[in-house]
């Protein structure tokens, strides 16, 4: 049984920027509450600046959502394109898995549907056209 995504699960990608960016933000307070850098490094200790932290994390935010969007971007992209199917010009059978079949098998294996043939309007009426245009000659 395949497993079917929901919009709900997030790709692995989008959870890594998460990640990433939360990283980020823990490292941003670490260095302004904690002054770690400095205790690390037996450095003088800097006083804190709340207002140095807050710029630096709603530049990180920024950031993020302008990466979001951009993942959202890709990732639309290539859902997309996985959804394409490639048609023969000449036979119009489809390529499934190496194999070239017919159009009313993919709907069926793809959509469980099944297809019927009909005339649009304008194939018709260039047909009654063209069967008026022979009686005519003959």
């Amino acid at each position: 049984m395949k497993h079917h995504r929901h919009e709900s699960d997030l790709p692995p990608i989008i959870t890594l920027a998460v990640t990433g960016f939360l990283g980020l933000i823990v490292v941003f307070a670490l260095e302004e509450y904690l002054n770690l850098p400095a205790q690390s490094f037996g450095a003088f200790l800097k006083p804190i600046q709340p207002f140095a932290f807050s710029i630096k994390v709603v530049a990180a935010l920024c950031l993020f959502i302008t990466v979001l969007g951009v993942l959202r971007q890709a990732i639309h992209r290539i859902h997309h394109l996985s959804r394409m199917m490639t048609m023969c010009a000449w036979c119009r059978r489809v390529a499934v898995d190496g194999d070239w079949i017919s159009i009313d098998q993919f709907l069926q294996q793809r959509k469980n549907t099944t297809s019927s043939i009909g005339v649009c309007p304008d194939c018709y009426s260039k047909t009654v056209k063209t069967e008026k245009e022979v009686r005519a000659a003959v």
